[in-house]
């Protein structure tokens, strides 16, 4: 009898806990889901200040990373976005004049700089000047039409008027972390890339050139917006404040950005 009792004991409080699992399970499915396309350069300091928000968010933040225009090529094929975060005005402006996002939330959100970065071995060899010398055999920059870092790298080249010798020397890459990538492991000899990237160097692997004069290249500015048609708008409108507040701007301050 004493069995049959503790069997059946062990049968309530196993389904209880079952129940409890369900209820928590189903307590996180009800959050809303606000999706944020953000510019791979964003990747850690972003990642940051979600966890922090999410401690007391009614709500989930889920991020995407890539390429500005990577970006906005999925949101012109349909993908879900609440907030889009570029490293370019031009990536902005594309989907403002289509009608995509809230203009009236739309603002100049952060400033980075551009940076020349170079592998470990070729530390002494590379620098702007040199940059066509044969001491430089390699050099990744982000894909000119979908990485805005790839674009600015192109129009020093242009303002250098070196584009046609460094023609066989680039190595493309879909993002700044892969030009990072490129130079660390040694697949090229240096690269560009934002100064907030350069900052994650591995130092043993790779070292920080110099800072690019911002006077051949466009303004490195990142814009932010709410979408026009986001899903989640309430609770997008509310993350997106939480982006504007000190503890935020301390997070993009830390990670190497200029706060607008």
């Amino acid at each position: 009898m004493k069995k049959i009792i503790s069997i059946a004991l062990s049968v309530v409080l196993a389904m209880s806990v079952l129940v409890l699992a369900g209820c928590g399970s189903e307590e996180t499915a009800d959050k809303p889901e606000v999706t944020v396309l953000a510019a791979a350069s964003l990747t850690d300091s972003l990642d940051e200040i979600i966890a922090e928000y999410e401690k007391d968010a009614d709500c989930t933040i889920t991020p995407s990373y890539a390429g500005s225009g990577d970006l906005v090529q999925q949101i012109e094929g349909g993908a879900p976005c609440d907030i889009f975060i570029s490293a370019s005005k031009a990536n902005m402006d594309q989907l403002e004049d289509s009608g995509y996002i809230d203009t009236e939330t739309r603002q100049d959100m952060l400033t980075n700089t551009l940076t020349l970065i170079a592998a470990a071995e070729k530390k002494d060899a590379v620098s702007m000047d040199s940059l066509t010398s044969d001491e430089v055999g390699t050099i990744a920059v982000g894909e000119p039409e979908t990485v805005p870092a790839g674009k600015y790298a192109s129009q020093v080249f242009d303002s250098m008027k070196i584009s046609d010798q460094l023609t066989d020397k680039i190595v493309y890459a879909k993002d700044v972390r892969a030009v990072l990538n490129y130079v660390e492991t040694g697949d090229a000899d240096c690269g560009f890339v934002y100064r907030t990237d350069a900052l994650l160097l591995d130092e043993e692997n790779g070292v920080i050139v110099e800072d690019v004069d911002s006077s051949l290249h466009d303004p490195i500015v990142y814009p932010a917006a709410i979408m026009k048609d986001a899903p989640q708008a309430e609770s997008a409108a509310d993350f997106y404040e939480f982006l504007q507040t000190d503890f935020a701007k301390e997070v993009f301050e830390k990670y190497g950005f200029n706060v607008k």
